[in-house]
């Protein structure tokens, strides 16, 4: 099934980073692997069906490949006893690995489906007879019997001749054995009725059962590093998810990283089927090519999230509605048209993997944050997918290396990554340590200009204090030249006055009640000074509430200040409003003078003058810092003051 397998070179195409250097040092590991297995393959080669096997090979420590040409018998099955009594079959040979399709038999061009025999003899030298052997043999999307020296030693799945008689199991295998002879001769019956090609793809490889175990180990422990780096990887960014769901291209890397974990274990050693045993294969290659038809809509999401504004809308859509119609296509196809999916698939793959390098390099031009590193593990992983395909077409004798290069694109993604969200975490914290010191210098700040307004108010507390004082004594003064016998009336209410105002000027909050008395005080002060009745009221008040000192009185005093009219007949009302529904977290308190007439007008204004309005603002200021409003103005029965104070803004501040 030659057409799944190069999806195996192209399906990595996750392109994502790695430094310069590494891409650097990887091309040379490559390349020297890559002459070390062209040596290998030069030793010795099958001719004629005949593999000669060199004295040193056991010294080696290492597999030989039994390529070359190997006898091929078409449409026969034949044992070792057919060759034994007609050793002048007619033979024809086909190099192996590959595929008898398109070869010419008899004036017949072969195609993918049939059944045949392969033969090779290998030649032993005397130091390797009654020596434990092994023979590593990938996996084929072929079934067959394998027979050494007349005997069956592997099989996969069941060889028939049709489609009915053959079962498939295409799982990679080791074998191990001994000859007392001199010579080993391999026969395999094969049978291919699913996929579009027949035979081998890969090489079997021979070496002593020694060496064949520890391939067969390496291979294995490589294929789960692979499955549990990526399982890893996909888990610890679904965590990091959990924790930011606002980053969406955190969940397109962990869906993404868990999309090369099923690609690989429905590939390479096959997990999936040693898990699952009784899994169908037909459903193996469906989830295989899933895996990898999915890969490329999420891998283009998670660029789109990396880099907006290099990735075209347009094109970005267009390719993922492309391949999510080729997973339709794959989930309700029968088996027999999978692999017609899988030219316009591969066509589809490289035009998003040129797509991706576009964007990557657009990005690194631009000088986008871990763009560079971006590009070069992109690179990387074209280099292995170029080498897999010049493997699979028999140009050069390397192996296959896309999942380590795509293992590398992974881990380098994975480090650039998490390298942004590091330096994201670093500003974040920086601006966290400056905002700490901007608050600490607010709060600095605002002490300070607490502490000036404390200043500012006891100054006017002097300033204030003797006008109460003056105003008093010029009133004594009037009432002890008219009127003696009344003089002792005044001369109590002031010393009850004054009394209240030394014992809470020094205070910030004073119960309504001590206020209310202070200015009941000056209310019959000044009745006795103007011979007239100044009727007082506290409304909607519950008596524990507080106030600052001297706010009230003083509005009470700039009442009988600014009146002008010597006829008014004032009236005061200090009122608590109830909370209205869309206002809950407010109280408002209203001083309200009746028959004031000072001028005619009716206005409202928020501010005012004076060093008895100013006395007040500083007074709230202090006992509510930025949760306060007052207005004050003339209404149509007098004058009101409002004062609004926003409880919940100051509980939560204090």
């Amino acid at each position: 099934m030659l057409n799944i397998i190069s999806l195996d070179f192209k399906f990595n195409m996750h392109t994502f980073g790695n430094k310069p250097y590494v891409l650097l040092n990887f091309v040379l590991i490559l390349s020297s692997m890559s002459c070390s297995f062209e040596k290998n393959a030069l030793d010795a080669t099958a001719k004629n069906g005949v593999f000669y096997l060199g004295e040193d090979f056991a010294a080696k420590h290492s597999l030989i490949k039994l390529d070359g040409e190997w006898e091929f018998y078409y449409r026969n099955f034949y044992s070792e006893s057919h060759f034994t009594k007609d050793p002048s079959l007619k033979k024809d040979y086909l190099s192996f690995p590959g595929f008898w399709n398109d070869k010419i038999i008899d004036g017949i061009t072969l195609g993918g489906t049939g059944f045949a025999t392969y033969r090779l003899v290998v030649k032993l030298p005397d130091k390797l007879r009654n020596q434990s052997l092994g023979l590593y043999v990938p996996h084929a999307f072929s079934a067959y019997y394998m027979y050494i020296n007349g005997k069956l030693e592997l099989q996969n799945g069941t060889p028939g001749k049709n489609a009915r008689e053959t079962k498939e199991f295409w799982l990679p295998s080791a074998v191990f054995f001994s000859t007392p002879n001199q010579e080993i001769e391999i026969i395999i019956h094969v049978s291919n009725f699913k996929s579009l090609n027949g035979g081998f793809r890969q090489s079997i490889e021979l070496g002593t059962a020694e060496d064949v175990l520890n391939t067969k180990q390496m291979r294995l422990t490589i294929d789960l590093l692979l499955v549990g780096g990526l399982l890893v990887i996909s888990l610890l960014h679904l965590c990091i998810y959990l924790i930011r769901p606002e980053d969406k291209g955190i969940l397109y890397f962990s869906i993404y990283a868990f999309l090369g974990v099923v690609y690989k274990l429905t590939n390479g050693e096959y997990f999936l089927m040693m898990l699952f045993p009784g899994l169908d294969w037909t459903w193996l290659i469906k989830i295989f090519l899933l895996s990898v038809y999915l890969t490329f809509p999420v891998l283009i999401s998670f660029v789109r999230q990396m880099f907006p504004e290099e990735t075209p809308g347009r094109i970005a859509w267009s390719i993922q509605w492309l391949f999510l119609a080729m997973v339709v296509f794959v989930i309700f196809s029968e088996s027999s048209l999978l692999e017609y999916s899988l030219i316009p698939g591969e066509l589809l793959i490289m035009l998003c993997c040129l797509f991706v390098l576009h964007i990557f390099v657009h990005a690194a031009i631009r000088k986008r944050e871990s763009a560079l590193g971006f590009l070069a593990g992109f690179l990387v992983f074209v280099i292995t997918v170029i080498n897999d395909i010049l493997f699979e077409k028999n140009i050069i004798k390397t192996e296959i290396y896309s999942p380590i290069g795509s293992f590398v694109m992974f881990f380098s993604q994975a480090f650039f990554l998490s390298k942004k969200f590091t330096n994201v975490l670093s500003t974040v914290e920086k601006q966290n340590v400056e905002l700490e010191q901007s608050a600490l210098l607010k709060e600095k700040l605002f002490l300070t200009n607490i502490q000036s307004k404390r200043m500012e108010l006891e100054l006017l507390k002097k300033t204030i204090q003797p006008h109460f004082l003056m105003n008093s004594l010029s009133a004594i003064r009037y009432w002890v030249m008219e009127n003696p016998e009344k003089s002792t009336d005044i001369l109590d209410a002031l010393a009850g006055e004054l009394r209240i105002i030394q014992n809470v000027a020094n205070k910030k909050q004073i119960s309504i009640i001590d206020e209310f008395n202070l200015c009941k005080y000056h209310v019959a002060v000044m009745g006795m000074r103007m011979e007239k009745n100044y009727p007082l009221k506290l409304r909607g008040f519950a008596g524990d509430e507080t106030v600052p000192p001297l706010v009230f009185h003083t509005l009470l005093e700039n009442a009988f200040t600014h009146d002008d009219s010597g006829n008014a007949k004032l009236s005061f009302c200090i009122w608590k409003k109830k909370n209205i529904k869309s206002d809950k977290n407010s109280e408002h308190y209203c001083f309200i003078v009746h028959n004031h007439s000072r001028d005619s007008r009716t206005s409202v204004t928020k501010s005012g003058s004076g060093t008895g309005m100013e006395y007040i603002r500083l007074r709230l200021e202090e006992s509510y810092p930025g949760n306060w409003q007052l207005e004050h103005g003339k209404t149509r029965t007098g004058y009101r003051v409002l004062i609004v104070i926003k409880i919940e803004d100051y509980s939560k501040k204090t």
